[in-house]
């Protein structure tokens, strides 16, 4: 349970706003021409169609947990695409098993140009978690870099004890080559 008091103004403002744009959409890459946004948000942003068209969101990643996670058949009634990953917010739970699948969910739907909306019930814990996975594997950054990006974004922002150790692992699988989006940086030194 999220405590109120002594938070500073800067988080409860954060949790009052629905969704934070994490990355903005790209059209600069060479590869790509056109890159879609990619949001952090909570329950509320994904059930309000309006929001969701005006920001040009098409893409929803729901992590939630039953009773929690609504059917997903209103919002591709809406026209939006769905895909759904069922976890607690608790620090037993084992995130690992699901971010190779959703990071590169996420990375094809961007590369279609689609806005993509990742959300758990309040935009803190879990949906925070995944867009860290996806920072790590399809923007080559490190763990303390995507969570600074994303609390710069959504002051909010507080993965679970479980989540920050399973991230920690995951940039380690990742960097050493082993599966997720990205191949470890490359070392490149310029010569005259």
């Amino acid at each position: 349970m999220i405590r109120f008091d002594n938070m500073p103004p800067e988080v409860m403002q954060a949790m009052c706003t629905p969704m934070h744009q994490i990355l903005p959409p790209s059209s600069s890459h060479s590869h790509h021409p056109h890159l879609g946004a990619l949001y952090l948000g909570s329950l509320a942003a994904a059930q309000d169609a309006p929001l969701l068209r005006s920001q040009g969101i098409s893409h929803i990643v729901s992590v939630l947990d039953s009773p929690w996670a609504p059917s997903p058949s209103h919002l591709e009634r809406e026209g939006f695409s769905v895909y759904k990953i069922e976890v607690g917010d608790d620090a037993s739970v084992d995130l690992r098993p699901f971010l190779e699948a959703v990071c590169a969910n996420i990375e094809g739907m961007r590369r279609m140009g689609r806005g993509v909306l990742v959300h758990c019930q309040q935009g803190v814990s879990r949906s925070a978690a995944i867009v860290i996975a996806y920072l790590i594997a399809h923007q080559a950054m490190s763990y303390d870099t995507a969570l600074t990006l994303v609390r710069r974004k959504r002051a909010c922002v507080r993965p679970n004890s479980g989540f920050v150790r399973a991230l920690q692992e995951w940039e380690g699988v990742v960097r050493s080559g082993g599966t997720g989006g990205q191949r470890p940086p490359i070392d490149r030194r310029f010569t005259n």
